[in-house]
């Protein structure tokens, strides 16, 4: 059953200008490539289901197939098959997620189960939109034989299909760590030469640990050049969704919270150039009760699908699917509302100056 609703009124219940509810349950959505349907999971560690964006009709698409049905991602790839990511069966809310959470991929079809590709990964995944390939980060702890449980491994790999169907294919890593940094791939963009990840920094901060830091990156596979696209101290600033062109991405970001009592609570905008440059466009209520998470932008650039949790909610718990119509907020004197890490931090001082 989907996720029961909190006791306070739901964020989208009396919506934001610009914003509408799509589904009042449901995480992670995620968009067909002809923009008509969103994939999306019913509930963690549960079914994926679909929702039709004419009719709002949603169909389950694993309920009746097979034994698995302990999912907490959904991706499309680029040949219309589902990308799931999650566990063979729930055991705890670490060992699932953390360790043994794995790739699958569920033929657009529908008439076999999702077939396991033999590869436990660490959080989500990226997919092409040229081929059928992927880009994601392996652990010690998902796999004991690259090293200690801190170590961290980037891979972009082909999947290839062949008589038994889909099987992981040539496969490059392109970034190691370890000492506290956490890297997840999130995107490619310009013809495949670059990945845009998160590295999350997980030492402690003041003597707490609650992911005092995130940033921007990008990795260059043609020439191997890294960059970084934001970086604000002890502010989460986390990719999740890139824009049909490239030059933008969704962002994650904590930078107008009190560090460290508050996760992210909306969405913005950020410019892959490398100036920071980033602009709101949720709107979730001031008082921190809700937070827009999880996002993904419709191929055509039109809208912004997203997941809404309340602040104390696990992260990637969601309660609830929202759109964001951007073109109407593009025309919106707010999605001029251009600052910078910068810039916001001076805002601060002026205040404090004023007080």
């Amino acid at each position: 059953m989907p996720n029961e609703r909190a006791n306070v009124p739901h964020v989208l219940d009396d919506p934001p200008p610009f914003h509408e509810m799509l589904l009042d349950y449901g995480e992670r959505p995620y968009w067909s490539a002809d923009g008509s349907r969103i994939a999306f999971i019913e509930q963690n560690y549960g079914d994926v289901c679909e929702i039709d964006l004419a009719t709002r009709q949603v169909r389950n698409l694993t309920r009746d197939l097979g034994d698995h049905h302990s999912f907490l991602r959904v991706l499309i790839l680029s040949n219309g098959d589902y990308l799931l990511i999650g566990p063979a069966e729930f055991k705890d809310r670490d060992v699932s997620r953390h360790v043994e959470s794995e790739l699958w991929v569920l033929g657009k079809n529908l008439r076999r189960p999702p077939k396991p590709l033999g590869r436990r990964i660490a959080e989500g995944a990226g997919v092409s939109t040229l081929e059928p390939k992927i880009t994601y980060a392996v652990t010690g702890r998902n796999d004991p034989n690259i090293g200690t449980p801190d170590v961290h491994e980037c891979h972009v790999t082909e999947i290839v299909y062949g008589d038994d169907g889909p099987e992981l294919g040539q496969d490059t890593v392109f970034y190691r760590t370890r000492g506290g940094m956490a890297p997840e791939p999130q995107d490619f963009r310009h013809d495949d030469t670059e990945v845009i990840f998160a590295e999350y920094s997980q030492g402690r901060v003041m003597g707490v640990t609650p992911d005092p830091n995130c940033v921007v990156k990008g990795y260059r596979l043609d020439n191997g050049e890294f960059t970084t696209y934001i970086t604000e101290s002890l502010v989460h600033n986390e990719p999740e969704g890139i824009f049909p062109d490239g030059e933008y991405i969704c962002l994650e970001s904590a930078c107008d919270t009190d560090f460290p009592y508050y996760p992210p609570r909306d969405l913005w905008k950020l410019k892959l150039d490398g100036s920071q440059q980033r602009v709101r466009m949720t709107s979730m209520p001031a008082d921190h009760t809700w937070k827009a998470t999880n996002s993904n932008v419709s191929p055509d650039g039109r809208w912004l699908a997203f997941m809404v949790g309340l602040r104390a909610d696990e992260a990637g718990f969601g309660r609830g699917l929202g759109l964001l119509d951007l073109e109407a907020w593009g025309r919106s004197p707010q999605s001029q509302e251009w600052e910078t890490p910068t810039s916001r931090a001076q805002a601060r001082l002026d205040v404090m100056g004023r007080g």
